[in-house]
């Protein structure tokens, strides 16, 4: 039986860095409870080339190591790194396990692998992607990271709507697939009343005094010009209650989805009402959560849900699509309407902002539905995988 300290796991961090992404607060949160878990393992950080991390991410002994690739790669050189030359580099470090926490897979297995999918959106729902993942090197590109899964030898996801699309769609072996479910930082996401606060996020932010909020990203899977629909045939307008959005728009998928609400929001003529803002820092995304009226997700898909949880947390009303992952996740604490079909959104926001007894119960819930999801219990379950993974390569 070897000992703690002889195993070697090593991680790609490669995507830690972007912020305002759903995976990078996956990871981040993961790797900061790693560094407070009682363990002897070594780890090796395995970051992009030109984007040395500036700390290590609560694993104080942890080694930073390049990856033999950029970035910056096109989609096929990218191909080439993935496949060939990070299933080399992990060999010669000597790894045990190898930890791929962004939707990555790969088909040559030199170590013991573990990776996370977080959806398979573009599989399931291929008609949302089209319009980024568009061009032969692209879709290959996606094609190589999802069906390499089957060489896994445990797939980590978020959700139980996940696991089961992806054991269907990519044909992987059931029970090396498993839902750890995710967390929420309730030191970090609690509810902000001060008014300083308040007014400082409504003078930087141009806001408004009342407004309901949506955050997350613009990718076109987040519907969000159903969502503006939505608001535009609600009581909200003539009440002066407005629309703000707040998400990364950086890439090519979410700048899609940006042009595309902020283009409809132009059409309806409603650029005075619905505010779109991109990433903002922590403590203000905070602050604009715990003065929201309440909080809407509008998505097609989602493999988890960080957002509600994150609102719940702060104490705000949450109103979600009753598809894929939400009404898992979000249990008895959420509204749900059809994201196809804005009548029912229609419905509960003008109800939200009439009854205050309902709000009062959603709050409530909430703050119970929000307490199961643990990143520490997360970190450790995924720990664990990770252990066993490593022991059963020797």
């Amino acid at each position: 039986m070897i000992s703690e300290s002889e195993v070697k796991i090593g991680i790609n961090i490669g995507k830690v860095i972007r912020e305002g992404r759903g995976i990078t607060v996956y990871t981040r949160n993961i790797l900061d409870q790693f560094g407070n878990l009682d363990y002897d393992y070594r780890f090796v950080l395995l970051h992009y080339p030109k984007r040395v991390p500036e700390d290590k991410f609560g694993i104080d002994k942890a080694e930073l190591v390049p990856l033999p690739y950029s970035e910056n790669w096109n989609p096929w050189a990218t191909i080439l790194g993935e496949q060939l030359l990070n299933p080399w580099q992990q060999r010669e470090l000597g790894l045990d396990v190898v930890w791929h926490p962004h939707n990555r897979c790969q088909f040559i297995v030199p170590v013991g692998y573990v990776s996370t999918l977080h959806d398979i959106l573009p599989l399931s729902c291929p008609e949302l992607a089209s319009q980024y993942l568009n061009s032969l090197g692209k879709r290959l590109l996606y094609l190589t990271r999802t069906f390499s899964a089957r060489r896994a030898n445990m797939i980590i996801t978020g959700s139980e709507f996940s696991r089961q699309e992806i054991t269907r769609h990519l044909g992987v072996n059931p029970e090396k697939v498993i839902t750890i479910h995710y967390g929420v930082d309730r030191q970090v996401f609690k509810p902000n009343k001060s008014e300083e606060d308040r007014e400082r996020i409504r003078k930087t932010y141009l806001l408004p005094s009342s407004y309901i909020l949506t955050t997350g990203s613009y990718a076109p899977h987040k519907n969000l010009p159903f969502l503006v629909d939505a608001y535009n045939q609600s009581n909200l307008p003539k009440e002066n209650v407005e629309l703000v959005m707040v998400g990364p728009n950086d890439t090519l998928g979410y700048r899609i989805g940006y042009h595309q609400t902020e283009e409809h929001v132009k059409q309806l003529g409603l650029a005075e009402k619905v505010k779109l803002l991109p990433t903002v820092p922590i403590n203000d995304l905070v602050a604009l959560y715990s003065n929201a009226k309440f909080f809407v997700i509008t998505s097609l898909h989602e493999g988890f849900g960080l957002t509600p949880l994150e609102a719940m947390a702060c104490e705000v009303p949450v109103v979600a699509s009753n598809v894929s992952a939400l009404p898992e996740v979000c249990g008895s604490a959420a509204l749900y309407a059809d994201p196809h079909d804005p009548s029912g959104y229609v419905g509960h926001f003008n109800t939200l902002i009439e009854d205050e007894n309902l709000r009062q119960r959603l709050i409530e819930n909430g703050q119970t539905q929000v307490r199961k999801y643990d990143w520490q219990t997360t970190a450790r379950k995924t720990l664990d995988i990770l252990r066993s993974v490593a022991l059963a390569r020797r």
